[in-house]
């Protein structure tokens, strides 16, 4: 087997029943098969794409909802092709999207990871990766006012993580929306981290894959897909959702703990906690209510998890004491 490709569905018939179709019309040359992890969807789409699909897909139900790195190993455990690929289900398909990144990775073995480039369903660049991997310095650069104001002025297409040169070039990490993985890997390096339920887990397989097993990230711009960002969690990607940002949040907060230590996951929060106030301080200043309130919600969020970061130092230091003296 060629390749894997896992999907996790969660209440969206529809948009997983187009991703599947795309993939069936336009992958070619290559032996794959498509594994379907079903997080206990409550609408019963799980079973009905089961029923549409047969014996055409490897079907596979969770039990429960596990989040996606969870579902994730669940798919992978089941897996057999050399390459396994990540795909959200609200994607289609652009050419032959598989079979593209399936040659790079043939002939390319020092590459670990890869991915493609993203349009929206309007066909405009997307987000398709990160040029640098998350760091202190970089989360500074993205929370500043400035950038704030040229991303509202410039946001299409000069702020997308896109790649406009033609040819392959090594990232920091490619978005989990289109994630072909050397399958050689997980026993490597292990499988997506458990710890997060959803968010970042990406990014934290990504940090393993380069600095444990000497791999490269790369972008490979003539593999071309859609994605409806936001759309296989059920919301709009302009609506907050305090629950949503508290998961990405947490997920975030496991990446820069285990990738950098604990010092770095609290400076992480500092940072947005300042930011949080400034955005929040010109939103009232402009008279833009529900931008303001947003802002409150998300820096108390951040202060609650500052406040946990705390609590869990004291204890530590407290038991680390109470060894000494005994």
């Amino acid at each position: 087997m060629d390749v894997s490709v896992i999907m996790i569905n969660y209440n969206t018939f529809d948009l997983t029943k187009d991703a599947i179709e795309s993939i069936f019309s336009q992958t070619d040359g290559i032996a794959y098969e498509i594994i379907l992890v079903d997080n206990l969807s409550p609408d019963g789409s799980g079973e009905r794409l089961r029923d549409l699909f047969g014996e055409r897909i490897v079907y596979l139900q969770s039990g429960g909802n596990l989040g996606t790195s969870k579902a994730f190993n669940l798919g992978i455990s089941r897996a057999t092709g050399k390459y396994v690929l990540w795909l959200n289900t609200d994607i289609l398909l652009r050419g032959n999207f598989i079979g593209t990144l399936f040659s790079y990775m043939e002939t390319h073995p020092e590459c670990g990871i890869c991915g493609g480039n993203v349009f929206d369903f309007a066909g405009n660049p997307a987000h398709s990766f990160r040029k640098v991997f998350p760091c202190l310095r970089e989360e500074r650069r993205d929370k500043s006012l400035l950038l704030a104001v040229l991303r509202k002025l410039f946001r299409k297409p000069f702020f997308n993580q896109f790649n406009y040169t033609g040819r392959p070039m090594a990232v920091g990490y490619v978005t989990g929306a289109d994630m072909m993985i050397r399958s050689a890997l997980f026993s490597r390096i292990g499988a997506f981290d458990e710890d997060i339920f959803m968010y970042s887990e990406e990014v934290e397989f990504t940090w393993r894959a380069v600095h444990r097993a000497g791999m490269t990230v790369m972008s490979v711009p003539d593999a071309e897909i859609c994605h409806l960002e936001g759309a296989s969690f059920g919301a709009k990607k302009s609506a907050f959702s305090a629950r949503r940002f508290s998961s990405g949040l947490h997920g975030s907060l496991v990446m820069y703990t285990k990738c950098y230590g604990k010092d770095t996951a609290v400076a992480y929060l500092k940072i947005l906690r300042r930011a949080y106030r400034k955005f929040g301080l010109v939103a009232a200043l402009l008279g833009m209510r529900d931008k303001k309130k947003m802002y409150a919600e998300k820096r108390a969020i951040v202060e609650e998890r500052l406040a946990q970061y705390a609590a869990s130092a004291a204890d530590g230091e407290g038991q680390h004491n109470a060894a000494q003296r005994n």
